[in-house]
């Protein structure tokens, strides 16, 4: 009788410890989430050419477009940019943009283009910011130049890879923005999903910045690439460059106003 009691007992706690073995903690890059790895290097393995078309409507009037997502990239990713009943601390891509010498930029709206898990932002608002003088090797964020939190909308790509969608999550109305030119700045605008009485945040929502390594269609004015930060308690990354985490070389965003 002791035998197989001691027996049940064995099998269950081997049936838990597989049970828990199997939940997968949160991850940071999107292709780990999914379990789908990018080719290791694969920055490397090249991409097609740059392709020009008309601006994007949820860029008007438009200072500047990373472009879009290209799901033929050999490193088509997305990284986490998010604040959420899972990633309950938040995370946040910041990728940099030039503001041409001579000119002076009036920004009244940002935007990032996130894969996210549900067309959803709850609330729909969303944080954004401004910043220069990140150092190359991060550990700091620089100085702030502007920042806030605006309604935020979300728009339809038609955009998708991972399982996932990609949306534009779009703040307006900002003001007092005023962005001097020859200098370099870094933007983010993270899409909330933090209310626990809405069950589409509290069934594992998820939001990923996409990359826009690839074809970079519709792009607009100058990315450096290889020069983005991710910050994130919950991901134990503190003003890290993005390419601890995998290899984008840049991330689709956008910035709109005006330049004199």
């Amino acid at each position: 009788m002791k035998k197989m009691l001691y027996a049940a007992a064995l099998i269950a706690a081997l049936i838990t410890l597989a049970a828990a073995q199997d939940v997968r903690a949160p991850q940071a890059s999107l292709d780990r989430e999914v379990d789908v790895r990018v080719p290791a290097r694969a920055a490397v393995l090249g991409h097609p050419p740059v392709i020009h078309e008309p601006n994007p409507k949820y860029c008007k009037p438009c200072l500047f477009y990373a472009g879009d997502f290209d799901s033929n990239a050999s490193d088509a990713n997305g990284l986490a940019n998010e604040f959420d009943v899972t990633i309950s601390s938040g995370a946040a891509v910041y990728a940099p943009f030039k503001v041409p010498a001579g000119h002076t930029w009036t920004v009244t709206g940002l935007f990032t283009d996130n894969f996210l898990s549900a067309q959803v932002l709850d609330p729909a608002t969303s944080p954004y910011e401004i910043r220069k003088g990140i150092p190359a090797a991060g550990g700091t964020g620089g100085t702030l130049v502007c920042s806030g939190s605006k309604h935020a909308v979300l728009r339809v790509t038609g955009l998708s890879d991972f399982g996932f969608n990609v949306y534009v999550v779009r703040v307006s109305g900002i003001t007092g923005c005023t962005l001097p030119g020859g200098v370099k700045y870094w933007e983010s605008v993270v899409p909330f999903c933090t209310n626990t009485g809405d069950s589409t945040c509290t069934n594992g929502y998820r939001g990923f910045e996409a990359n826009d390594d690839g074809a970079m269609r519709r792009h607009v004015g100058n990315e450096p690439k290889n020069n983005s930060f991710f910050n994130s308690v919950f991901f134990g990354a503190t003003w890290q460059p993005s390419s601890d985490q995998q290899s984008s070389s840049r991330f689709s965003d956008g910035v709109i106003g005006t330049s004199n």
